[in-house]
C-alpha cells in the first residue's frame, strides 16, 4: 500500500486547512486571506498571553523549598531555576521556555531498581532464595547508584535494598545471611587487623543485615569515638538501633554513646532523650550517671579554628577552618610599604626568560624603580583591574618558613628567612638564587579552558564581543590569556600541601611548538559547551621540589628521538588517563582525594601518592547539566571525620564516605543565573546561563550542620549532613550590597566579604547576620581578598588595607584603623595574607612583603 491510496482512503485533500479556504496555490488572493487571518490569530493570541504574563509577574510570590514553579520577583536577575522549572523575573519582558530544570544529571540505574522489583515479586511468592540472590546482586553493583523518591535528595540504593532486607520476615532474613554471612566472615578473616577500617567499612556497606553487620557498625563507631569524630560515630550507632533488626548488642549501650556523641555535638536536649531512653531499658547506671552529668558542659567545639603559621591550601586546611596568624600589634600604626617583591612580565605567550622574574629589595621595592619596571601590557591590566573590579585567582601558601608563589610558567618557592635576611641587606641588584627556596623544573603552558574559548569565538563570530558598556555583565570578564590566568581562571591557580608533598595544577609542557596560544574550537549551531579542560596534577617535595610524579602520565616527550622499531609503551590503566582537575587535593589517611571533570562528568578520584597517584577508587557524581556551570570556579573538597563533603557547583551537593568512595546522599538545590541576552539576541537557544554566585563551590562542616557555597546560586544554604534537611538558609546579598567569598569561621560566626561589604553570621543563631552588609569601605572597592585572624579582619580596599575588630556580645565589629600601601606601582592591594611577622600581597604577576613605613 503505498502513499497514494493512503491519501485516497484518509481523504487528505478534503482535511486539508488551506483547500478549505478557496484554491491551494492558483489563488493568490486567497492565499493572501489566510495569511492576514493567520496573522492577526498570532497577534491577538500574544497580547493576551503578555497581558497574563505580565499579570502574573506582578504577583510577589516568594519561592518555597520544594515548591514547584514557585516565583521569586528579583529586578537583578532574568531567570531563575527550580527544581519545577524557570521562573521569571518581574523586569524580564523576553519569554522564557520553562522546561524542567534539575540542575546536574545524576547516576540513577533503572536496571538495578528493576532487579530490586523483580526481588520484591520473588519475595511475595515467599522464594526468598531467589529474591535474596537478586538483592545482593543490587548491592554488589550498585557502586555509585543513586535512588530517591523526591527527586531532590538521593541516597545510595544500598540503604535501598538495607530497609527492604531489614524487613523481611525471620524465614526470610535467615534465608539471607546464609549468603551474606559468609561473604561478611571471608572478609573480615582477610583483614590483618580485627580492627581494620577498610574490612569494617565493607562489611557495613555490602552486609550490615548480616549476622556480623551490627558487631561490624559498633566496632566502626567506637573507632570513631577514639578520633573523636562524633558525627560518624553517631551515624554508625543509630544505624545500629534504628535499621538492624535484631541486633545481639545491647540497646542501652548503643544509646548511651548515641548519647554522648549527641552531647559533644552540642545537641544536649536529644541527648537527654537517648539517656532516659536507655535508663528505661537497663535503669540507672555508673556510666549512665557519668554522660548525664557532663550535658552541656561536653563540647568539641565543632566550630575551632586551627591558628597555624602553615596555610597549606584555601581556607587553611582539608577541613576549611584554619585562621591565619595574628600580626604583630604595630602591623597598622602607619602606613605600609613594600620593602620586597618579586615580579614576572604579564603575557600572553610565555618564554623562558619571561618566567625567570625579577626582585626589587628595600626603597627601590615601593618608589619610581618599580614603577619603571612596569610594561604597557601590565599597565593596561592593572588599568582593568582598577576599573573593572577584578581580584587575584592565585593564593599563597605557607609552609615550615617557605612562601609557595605560582608564576606564569612554574612554581616559585621563597624562604621567609632568606627573605628577611635579604630586607635587612637591602643589597643594589638582589638576586633571585639568593632568596629562593627551589623553582620547579617543569614549564608550563597555561590553556584557556573549552568553555571559555567557545564563548570567546562564538562572540567574535557573531558580532563581535559588543562589551565597551561596562553596565553589561559580560564586559567587566578578563578577556586576554594573561587576564584570564591571572585574574579569572581559580582552578588552574590551585595547589595544595599535603604531607609534606606539594600538588600544584599546570599545563602541558613549554615547547617551541605550543608557545602561542591553544587553537580557538569552531563553535557549532545551537550546541552545548562545557567547562571541561586538560590540565596534570604534579607532585612535588614540599622542601626540596623533587618532582614525584605527574597525572594523567604521558608518554610525549618532544625532544626525544623516535625509534620505530621500539614497542610502543602505554599509559597503566591503573592510573588516570583523561580529564581535567578541578581543584587541589586533599588528604585523607594516606590517600588524596581529588575532583576530575572529564567532559562534563564529575567524579571524585582517591588517589595513592606513595604509588605515584595510583587510582584506589572512582565515585562518579554528576553530569552538567545544559544550563552550564561556572568555567572557573574551583570544586573544593572538604573532609571532616569519617565525611567527605563535594559541592559540585552544577545544583546538587554530595556527602561521600571517603574511605570507599560510597555516596551517602545528594542534594539538590535552586540554581540562580541570568540568560544571555547575546546568544538570544543571535538565535543561539541552548539554555545557558550566566551565574554570579560563590567564587568556589565550597562546603564548610559545623556540628551536625554542612554549610554550602556554590557558585551558582546566590545563597548561604546550611544542611544535616546526615540526611540533607534544610537547618537554614540566608541570602549572600542581606541588604543590597554582595558578598561573594569566605573570609572563614571562629568563634560560631562565619565571615564572608564582597568588593563592598563584609557580613558576618551567626552559626549558632542558624545564619542570622549580625554585621555588616552596607557600604563598608567608604564607597571604594575591594579588589583582593581578605584574611581573618584571631584578632580582626584585614581587608584590601583599593590602595588601602582596613582593619575591622571580630563582633563581640559587647559591641558590633567597627573599623579599628586604616593606612595606606605603596607598592610602587599603581596596582591596587591584592589578596592579603599573614605568616604572622608580616602582610604579604598576592598581586597576580607581583608578590609583595610589606612592612610599616618608617
Amino acid at each position: 500500500m503505498g502513499p497514494k491510496t493512503v491519501d485516497k482512503m484518509m481523504n487528505r485533500k478534503t482535511l486539508n486547512p488551506w483547500r478549505l479556504l478557496g484554491t491551494y496555490r492558483r489563488n493568490w488572493l486567497g492565499v493572501a486571506v489566510v495569511r492576514v487571518i493567520v496573522f492577526a490569530v498570532v497577534v491577538i493570541i500574544a497580547i493576551i498571553v503578555d497581558s497574563s504574563s505580565s499579570s502574573f509577574r506582578r504577583r510577589p510570590l516568594i519561592a518555597q523549598d520544594g515548591g514547584l514553579g514557585a516565583i521569586e520577583v528579583r529586578p537583578q536577575l532574568r531567570a531563575r531555576i527550580f527544581r519545577g522549572g524557570i521562573a521569571l523575573n518581574a523586569l524580564d519582558e523576553t519569554p522564557q521556555s520553562t522546561e524542567l530544570e534539575l540542575g546536574a544529571t545524576l547516576k540513577t540505574d533503572p536496571d538495578l531498581e528493576a532487579s530490586l522489583e523483580t526481588a520484591e515479586r520473588f519475595k511475595s511468592d515467599g522464594n526468598y532464595r531467589v529474591a535474596t540472590q537478586l538483592w545482593q546482586a543490587v548491592l554488589q553493583r550498585s557502586g555509585d547508584a543513586l535512588y530517591s523518591s523526591d527527586n531532590i535528595t538521593y541516597f545510595s540504593l544500598v540503604e535501598q535494598v538495607e530497609r527492604v532486607l531489614a524487613a523481611l520476615p525471620a524465614d526470610g532474613l535467615a534465608a539471607y545471611r546464609v549468603i551474606a554471612d559468609a561473604e561478611a566472615k571471608e572478609i573480615l578473616a582477610e583483614a590483618q587487623d580485627p580492627l581494620d577500617v577498610t574490612a569494617l567499612n565493607q562489611v557495613v556497606r555490602l552486609y550490615f543485615i548480616s549476622s556480623l553487620g551490627d558487631d561490624a557498625a559498633f566496632q566502626l563507631g567506637c573507632i570513631y569515638l577514639d578520633r573523636f569524630d562524633f558525627t560518624g560515630a553517631r551515624r554508625m550507632f543509630e544505624k545500629i538501633d534504628k535499621q538492624y533488626p535484631d541486633s545481639s548488642l545491647p540497646r542501652e549501650q548503643v544509646l548511651l554513646r548515641i548519647a554522648l556523641c549527641q552531647s559533644f555535638l552540642g545537641q544536649t536536649d536529644a541527648a537527654r532523650k537517648s539517656l532516659e531512653a536507655a535508663a528505661e531499658i537497663a535503669g540507672d547506671s555508673n556510666q549512665l550517671e557519668l554522660v548525664r552529668r557532663s550535658l552541656g558542659e561536653l563540647s568539641t567545639e565543632p566550630n575551632s579554628s586551627i591558628i597555624d603559621q602553615n596555610w597549606s591550601m584555601l581556607l587553611g586546611n582539608s577541613r576549611r577552618c584554619g585562621v591565619m596568624p595574628n600580626l604583630p600589634a604595630n602591623i597598622m600604626q602607619s602606613d605600609l610599604v613594600a620593602v620586597w617583591q618579586y615580579y614576572f612580565e604579564p603575557a600572553d605567550v610565555y618564554t623562558w626568560n619571561d618566567a625567570k622574574g625579577n626582585l626589587l629589595v628595600g626603597t627601590s621595592a615601593a618608589d619610581e624603580t618599580a614603577e619603571r619596571t612596569l610594561s604597557s601590557v601590565e599597565e593596561s591590566m592593572i588599568k582593568s583591574w582598577q576599573d573593572k573590579n577584578w581580584r587575584p585567582a592565585g593564593n599563597l601558601l605557607f609552609n615550615d618558613g617557605r612562601v609557595y608563589f605560582k608564576s606564569a610558567a612554574d612554581l616559585s618557592v621563597w624562604n621567609l628567612d632568606k627573605v628577611e635576611a635579604m630586607i635587612k641587606s637591602n643589597p643594589a641588584q638582589p638576586a633571585v638564587n639568593d632568596a629562593i627556596a627551589w623553582r620547579s623544573v617543569w614549564r608550563n603552558v597555561f590553556e584557556v579552558d573549552e568553555a571559555t574559548q567557545m564563548m570567546q569565538t562564538i562572540r567574535r563570530s557573531w558580532g563581535g564581543y559588543g562589551n565597551r558598556n561596562l553596565e553589561d555583565n559580560q564586559s567587566v570578564i578578563p578577556e586576554s590569556v594573561a587576564e584570564i590566568q591571572l585574574f579569572g581562571d581559580e582552578i588552574q591557580q590551585q595547589m595544595s600541601i599535603c604531607q609534606g608533598v606539594l600538588y600544584s595544577l599546570e599545563g602541558k609542557s613549554f615547547d617551541e611548538r605550543n608557545r602561542d596560544r591553544s587553537p580557538k574550537p569552531t563553535p557549532q549551531w545551537n550546541t552545548s559547551f562545557r567547562r571541561t579542560r586538560v590540565n596534570y596534577l604534579t607532585a612535588y617535595d614540599a622542601e626540596t621540589g623533587v618532582v614525584q610524579w605527574t597525572l594523567p602520565q604521558s608518554t610525549e616527550n618532544p625532544s626525544a628521538v623516535v625509534d620505530p622499531t621500539a614497542i610502543e609503551e602505554t599509559v597503566d590503566p591503573l592510573f588516570l588517563e583523561s580529564g581535567g582537575f578541578m581543584a587541589a587535593p586533599i588528604e585523607f589517611g594516606n590517600l588524596i582525594l581529588v575532583p576530575v571533570n572529564n567532559g562534563g562528568a564529575i567524579s571524585i578520584y582517591a588517589l595513592d601518592p606513595q604509588n605515584k597517584g595510583q587510582t584506589v577508587w572512582k565515585s562518579f557524581l554528576c553530569d552538567e547539566p545544559e544550563s552550564g556551570a561556572e568555567s572557573w570556579s574551583a570544586i573544593q573538597l572538604t573532609i571532616d571525620g569519617s565525611d567527605l563533603f563535594v559541592n559540585s557547583g552544577m545544583g546538587v551537593v554530595f556527602v561521600l564516605d571517603p574511605a570507599t568512595g560510597l555516596v551517602r546522599f545528594a542534594k539538590r538545590y535552586d540554581r540562580v543565573g541570568a540568560s544571555d541576552d547575546f546568544r538570544r539576541r543571535s538565535g543561539w537557544t541552548v539554555n545557558r546561563l550566566n551565574f554570579s554566585g560563590w567564587s568556589n563551590d565550597l562546603i564548610i562542616p559545623y556540628g551536625r550542620q554542612m554549610i554550602c557555597f556554590s557558585s551558582d546560586t546566590d545563597t548561604i544554604t546550611a544542611c544535616d549532613r546526615n540526611n540533607g534537611e534544610l537547618v537554614w538558609r540566608s541570602e549572600m546579598s542581606p541588604i543590597g550590597h554582595k558578598v561573594d567569598y569566605v573570609l572563614g569561621i571562629y568563634r560560631d560566626v562565619l565571615y564572608a566579604a564582597g568588593r563592598e561589604t563584609i557580613v558576618a553570621y551567626d552559626l549558632k543563631g542558624e545564619g542570622r547576620m549580625i554585621w555588616g552588609a552596607e557600604q563598608m569601605f567608604d564607597g571604594k572597592q575591594s579588589q583582593g581578598r581578605g584574611l581573618l585572624t584571631a584578632n580582626g579582619l584585614y581587608l584590601p580596599v583599593e590602595n588601602s588595607i582596613y582593619h575591622f575588630s571580630l563582633p563581640s556580645d559587647e559591641e558590633a565589629g567597627k573599623l579599628l584603623s586604616k593606612v595606606e600601601v605603596k607598592l610602587g606601582t599603581s596596582a591596587p592591594v591584592g589578596n592579603l595574607y599573614s605568616d604572622g611577622n608580616r602582610l604579604w600581597v598576592h598581586g597576580g604577576n607581583r608578590l609583595y612583603a610589606l612592612s610599616p613605613e618608617q
